[in-house]
């Protein structure tokens, strides 16, 4: 709710003098913990069609973004961060930039996921909150992208052509405008499973891949 206070006016009768305070009350439209979990699921949405474009375009200017893998699940080069919306794009669309240490930057391990695109998403928790002063909000999750693979052959098992990609978000966002921005993302890579069997919950929201080789 957003209170405005217009200039008093001062009203002279009968030799009394009143001062008349106008004061309007705006409620308002906008269902902020909505909007903020709608920005969210656009994000998630872009990085299972592998969008670049739109992906750069959910951060502010000057947004940070965090990589990490957990466990040893992915090369330990793409552990680290980028800094700005350019960088960012680069890291989305996967560049592999090589410097005077014979090591890589901008090297998105969303390129490491090799689903075909678009893949999907479930075992999704989510929590959102969004500040008292109602210009910041936080979205952290956990979930999981599978999908279809050109295929995983493993002596003695045999052929897997699904796999499962387990990932943690915790994001920071600023309200500009109408729109929440990106202002700092931590991804966590946490592992990755090569599913022989699987199936699905009624309506989708949970994935099962039993007989996982990790």
């Amino acid at each position: 709710m957003l209170t405005m206070v217009f200039a008093s006016t001062t009203v002279y009768e009968s030799s009394l003098r009143t001062t008349l305070t106008s004061t309007t009350t705006v409620t308002s439209t906008l269902d902020l913990t909505k909007t903020l979990t709608d920005a969210y699921l656009s994000h998630i949405g872009a990085i299972e069609s592998q969008n670049a474009t739109a992906l750069a375009a959910q951060y502010e200017t000057n947004a940070t973004l965090l990589y990490a893998s957990q466990g040893g699940v992915f090369p330990s080069f793409l552990d680290g961060s980028v800094n700005g919306v350019a960088n960012i794009t680069r890291f989305y669309e996967g560049s592999l930039q090589e410097n005077e240490n014979y090591s890589y930057q901008y090297v998105s391990c969303l390129t490491c996921i090799t689903l075909k695109v678009p893949f999907a998403v479930a075992n999704e928790t989510i929590s959102v909150t969004v500040s008292s002063n109602e210009k910041a909000g936080n979205v952290t999750s956990d979930l999981v992208f599978y999908g279809a693979t050109s295929g995983f052959y493993v002596q003695g098992v045999g052929l897997s052509n699904t796999a499962a990609y387990a990932m943690g978000f915790n994001i920071s966002y600023i309200l500009q405008g109408d729109r929440w921005l990106i202002s700092t993302e931590s991804q966590a890579y946490i592992y990755v499973d090569k599913c022989f069997t699987t199936h699905l919950s009624p309506g989708g929201s949970i994935f099962y891949c039993p007989g996982p080789y990790r």
